[in-house]
């Protein structure tokens, strides 16, 4: 009995079929995973570099904002300041008291001056008064003009050709 025992374990056993192992016809290459890992890597380090450089520059432009509305603050504040240093200079009473301390006076009738050789229209002759220039042109003239000039009393422009002599 002894020697049946052990023969009838062994025979209990299932016994291993040995398969045969499957293969493809055309053997398969395995990609290397490695330079797929290190490229998603560094294209998410520029990623996340990217928009760290965004984020700087964003506050960097917002401080620079802030900068120049305190600047524009300063100078409106400056322009009000002047404008109304302005409308306190061009006030008529302060003008008045300014004229009477430098012992002005106050200006009369206008009149109308009255160029030699000219005459003026609807009066026959210059206002009382009127300042003539000895250095105007046709100054001593005689009233007709003289012809070397050209200047005449009908002429409405008598500076004109004078300017564009050399």
């Amino acid at each position: 009995m002894s020697s049946a025992g052990p023969a009838r374990a062994r025979a209990a056993r299932p016994v291993r079929e040995q398969r045969a192992s499957l293969r493809a016809i055309i053997p398969v290459s395995r990609v290397p995973r490695l330079p797929f890992l290190l490229l998603t890597l560094a294209v998410m380090v520029v990623g996340v570099l990217g928009l760290v450089a965004l984020n700087v520059s964003v506050n960097q432009q917002s401080f620079e904002i802030s900068r120049l509305q305190r600047e524009n603050r300063a100078a409106e504040t400056r322009w009000t300041a002047m404008q109304a240093e302005v409308d306190r200079l061009k006030a008529p009473s302060r003008i008045a008291k300014a004229a009477s301390a430098a012992h002005l006076v106050p200006a009369g009738r206008a009149r109308v001056v009255a160029w030699p050789g000219s005459r003026v229209r609807g009066r026959g002759s210059a206002s009382p008064g009127a300042a003539t220039s000895p250095a105007a042109p046709g100054a001593g003239r005689v009233a007709g003009g003289d012809d070397q000039s050209g200047w005449t009393l009908g002429d409405p422009f008598p500076l004109k050709r004078y300017l564009a002599e050399p």
